[in-house]
């Protein structure tokens, strides 16, 4: 299928090979959110009050709400399988990093590309989650890359 261009949201990009587990260090992720963590301690340590903090701040309460229904512990491969393809594909690729995202401070995301190629990188408004905080202006977003 032909693609014109690849849009991610708050994304966490690894290299081709590299685990999500391996991209948490070797993008310096606990430096960018230093301050985050002494605040509200160290990631692994992060219970329901520390996680609605970080990723629901903005989320209207009754979406937040409804969404803890969809919220547990990832999958046993989410960390430590690699990223499958031997390099990343030759299209254009977008980030929209939230302007307030405390998991991905938008300046972390713009310096983190694990592509390998350019990005591009535009802000939007909110936290980690626009497509709950948000979703409105994130479809708007995306509705208008669809050329």
């Amino acid at each position: 299928m032909p693609v014109a261009e690849l849009v991610l949201v708050a994304p966490m990009i690894p290299k081709p090979g590299e685990t999500a587990g391996q991209w948490w260090t070797a993008t310096g992720h606990e430096r960018a959110i230093a301050p985050l963590i002494q605040r509200i301690g160290p990631m692994r340590a992060w219970g329901q009050e520390q996680m609605a903090e970080v990723f629901l701040h903005d989320v209207p309460a009754d979406i937040a709400d409804a969404a803890q229904d969809f919220v547990g512990e990832p999958g046993p491969g989410m960390f430590g399988e690699p990223w499958p393809l031997p390099a990343w594909p030759a299209v254009p690729t977008r980030v929209l990093a939230p302007r307030d995202d405390r998991l991905f401070p938008s300046l972390f995301s713009a310096a983190s590309p694990g592509s390998g190629s350019t990005l591009v990188v535009e802000e939007l408004p909110g936290g980690h989650v626009p497509m709950l905080a948000r979703s409105r202006e994130l479809a708007a977003r995306l509705a208008g890359a669809v050329t």
